[in-house]
């Protein structure tokens, strides 16, 4: 029953082009429930000037040589990495259909259109089966081949490869469940092929040549066929589109079964333009999607340029200005996200998996921590002048310490040894807003480098359901929450929302600033204000209900993993992690002061997840927090404050 409300709302969200569109994709997919029919023969040599053309070896920074090195050896032994920093323990050829997290294999040889990729059984996550189909690891065994000059790195790859084949036919099973797997592995077969195109032994090129063959051509059919639409696309659509580049660049034989390379530049043109706000901003509202779909485009971008084509100045100009947003709204000691997102990256061009945001930021900027990036991409983006941390933000509206992206409602504010990114969006994307979290207005705090208050993070997208709800509802986060009501907007499950609340607004406010966000029923507001040496900031929260009455309201403040707290009294407390420290005091107006900390029981009332927050996707951790309760009236006038107070290093 879940599953037909979930439908008949996501019906309910698209528009009749849409939902035409998707009476077309259900006649494709029946269609081609068979399988794969193209022309048994082909060619498929690739053009030798195609993107990605392999730098020299010998020019290859020693950081990527070492971590080339702990990753092949790592691969080899069936010590795999997922999301970035997840472990896993696979086989070592692995079971392609397997959550190695739950340990569960879930092989399914149906045609993948009759499947549902959102209900796997025994708690697996099909995302967690995606991952490991996305040949990251193989084309870090393919880096290592070129830059190292390891055959058996290379051999193995390809063995990898061909049992992949062999255990994932055409359209069956669930890595053939997503357009946008497809993509991404025509992006990782792209560079397999450019890395190992020029190996010495004839062997390894018949085989190359062999899996070109099967491949390519289905991969490029799925990709543009079944590619996403409407109020799916998303960074979907950008992907697929992405894939096809790429492959189409490199043997453009495969027009013939997708579309030639000109309808293709259109469309990704089209598509990076719609994903990313005039500020630099990624519409989906996901900070780790910001990347992800960069690093989508900028691939594409110079697959294009490699091709003698010319890419717009403005779509050159809007990749620049995406880059610099994740430069400026992403931290580089201790990264967190915001929004709905699953640490996912295009393809391994960093040199060490832990420290992937570091490296982009470093690329961007055109420093030493971006050396791998730029050995495999060159230089980076500009809009006529480098990154540094002592410019102003580009395309933002200064007021008073706060630096705000008007498009993408996000505001920063870095004052002495504080760093602030508060939250001033929309919901997200398109009519479902996909990705969205009930976040606005919501205020992570960094002191000196170390995370200190922070955003729940997203769990898992489909392994465990009540948790994402949790870490995507507003309570979870520590925005002023109205007590007593439904929420709203409401989720109604899985990438969908009911609707969009208003843009939340930013203005100058006294010495402060204040943020405002109208939702059904309720007026929120958010001051923050600094005192006069800015070592210490003040939060002012308040809620008015219908007729201007006040109503009552939570805020949680949830801190890091990591974090200790000790009380001082019961307004004051002591926050400390990793040798940094900050008081906390709370205004005597709160009505109920809560502390919870690590093996603490729950306060009545209390949500049963409160406190597990997500560093990365799959990751969850327990973390102390405050929860802070208001029931004002309308003859008891209150103000609502926290104060965050720097205290000498712990």
């Amino acid at each position: 029953m879940k599953d037909i409300a979930w439908y008949w709302h996501r019906l309910r969200a698209m528009s009749a082009a849409e939902m035409a569109s998707h009476v077309v994709k259900k006649w494709r997919q029946r269609r081609d429930l068979t399988g794969f029919h193209g022309p048994s023969e082909w060619v498929l040599d690739p053009r030798p000037s195609a993107f990605p053309i392999p730098p020299d070896a010998a020019s290859a920074p020693e950081v990527l040589r070492e971590g080339l090195r702990r990753d092949t050896e790592a691969i080899l032994s069936g010590r795999w990495r997922a999301f970035g920093g997840l472990e896993l323990r696979v086989d070592l050829t692995p079971l392609w259909h397997k959550d190695y997290l739950v340990g569960e294999e879930v092989a399914r040889m149906e045609p993948a259109f009759l499947l549902n990729h959102r209900s796997l059984p025994r708690g697996a996550d099909v995302k967690l089966i995606w991952e490991l189909s996305r040949w990251y690891h193989l084309v870090r065994l393919a880096q290592a081949a070129h830059v190292l000059g390891d055959a058996t790195a290379a051999g193995r790859c390809l063995d990898l490869l061909e049992d992949w084949v062999e255990k994932n036919p055409p359209y069956r099973g669930w890595n053939w469940t997503s357009a946008l797997e497809v993509g991404i592995r025509l992006i990782q077969f792209t560079w397999i092929d450019a890395l190992l195109t020029p190996a010495r032994s004839e062997g390894l090129s018949a085989r190359l040549a062999a899996l070109r063959r099967r491949v390519l051509p289905a991969h490029a059919y799925y990709a543009w066929r079944h590619r996403s639409f409407g109020s799916s696309a998303n960074n979907h659509l950008l992907g697929e589109l992405v894939g096809l580049v790429l492959a189409v660049a490199r043997w453009p034989e495969l027009a013939s079964v997708s579309a030639p390379l000109e309808e293709l530049q259109g469309l990704w043109e089209r598509e990076t333009l719609a994903q990313f706000a005039p500020d630099g901003g990624n519409r989906e509202q996901a900070l780790n999607y910001q990347l992800f779909s960069f690093e989508f485009a900028w691939q594409a971008h110079q697959a294009i340029l490699a091709s003698k084509r010319v890419v717009p100045p403005r779509v050159h100009s809007r990749l620049a200005d995406a880059a610099r947003f994740f430069w400026e709204a992403q931290v580089e000691q201790e990264p967190w996200d915001y929004g709905d997102s699953d640490s996912a990256y295009v393809t391994p061009l960093f040199a060490d998996p832990l420290r992937i945001v570091q490296e982009w930021r470093g690329w961007i900027a055109d420093r030493v921590p971006g050396a791998s990036i730029a050995y495999w991409l060159g230089a980076p983006p500009t809009t006529g002048r480098p990154v540094s941390a002592g410019d102003a933000p580009m395309h933002t509206a200064s007021i008073k310490d706060w630096w705000l992206y008007p498009q993408s409602g996000i505001a920063m504010m870095a004052s002495g040894f504080w760093w602030m990114r508060w939250d001033l969006s929309r919901l997200g994307y398109l009519a479902t807003a996909a990705h969205g979290h009930l976040d606005a207005l919501h205020l992570s705090i960094w002191h000196r480098g170390v995370a200190m208050v922070v955003d729940p993070g997203t769990g898992a997208y489909y392994a465990d359901t009540s948790l994402r709800t949790w870490l995507a509802s507003r309570a979870a986060h520590n925005a002023p929450c109205p007590e007593g009501t439904p929420e709203w907007p409401r989720r109604l499950g899985p990438f969908l929302w009911a609707s969009h609340h208003e843009p939340p607004a930013m203005v100058s406010e006294g010495s402060g600033v204040e943020g405002r966000l109208s939702l059904r029923g309720h007026a929120l507001t958010r001051r923050i204000t600094p005192d006069e040496t800015r070592s210490s900031w003040r939060v002012e929260d308040r809620c008015v209900g219908q007729g201007g009455a006040p109503a009552a309201f939570a805020v949680r403040w949830q801190f890091a993993p990591g974090a200790t707290l000790r009380m001082l009294d019961e307004r004051q407390f002591v926050l400390c992690r990793r040798g940094e420290s900050l008081t906390i005091c709370v205004s005597e107006s709160w009505d109920e002061v809560r502390l919870v900390e690590l093996g603490d029981a729950l306060p009545e009332g209390e949500p049963r997840l409160a406190g597990i927050v997500s560093p990365s996707f799959r990751k969850t951790e327990r973390a102390p927090y405050l929860i802070l309760k208001a029931r004002p009236s309308r003859d008891k006038t209150c103000v609502f404050t926290t104060t965050f107070l720097a205290s000498p290093p712990s």
